[in-house]
Formats: C-alpha cells, structure tokens, sequence
C-alpha cells in the first residue's frame, strides 16, 4: 500500500469535491464525499504498487485528508462563517 496526504480547504470538506492526487500511475481524480472530517483516510482499490512478480495484483492507495483551516479571513468571509455559526445553533437550539 501507498499513503499519501492531500490538502483540501474546509469548504470542499464541508460540500465534497475532486483532487488530483499523484499515483503510481499518474494524476488521478479523487473524490472528496461531503462532510469529510480531517484526518480521514480514503482508500484508493489497486491503486497502490504491484506485488513483485505478479504485475495483475496490486496494493491500495491510501489517502490521508488533510483539511486547510484559514489563518485569516476576509471581512465578507468572517460575515459568512458566522452567519452559518448562527444557522447552526438555531438549529442546534431548536432539535431539543
């Protein structure tokens, strides 16, 4: 098996997206589902190095998901983020 970290920002974790990650075999396409959490680990089927002398049989790629957390925002972003902070509490108040 192979192991490789990819960055994703915390709005393609939040909604699932599409990366490039490098393989044995070139660039692939990956599918990032909505609401992975940091530190998943996705797994990429036979994706990985072949076993020595038998070419037809292959390990996995595994892909460590690596969520980018912005250091600073811009004041409309700022605006966003707590707008959906305060969505999410009204409908964390309102389901008890």
């Amino acid at each position: 098996n192979i192991l490789v970290t990819c960055k994703v920002t915390y709005i393609d974790a939040i909604l699932g997206s599409s990366v490039r990650v490098p393989t044995v075999d070139g660039m692939v396409d990956l599918k990032i589902p909505p609401g992975t959490q940091p530190g998943t680990t996705l797994v990429m089927a036979k994706r990985g190095v072949p076993f020595l002398g038998k070419n037809n049989i292959r390990g996995d790629q595994l892909v460590k998901v690596q969520v980018e957390i912005p250091k600073k925002l811009t004041s409309e972003e700022k605006k966003l983020v707590e707008e959906l902070a305060n969505l999410t509490k009204a409908k964390t108040a309102g389901s008890r």
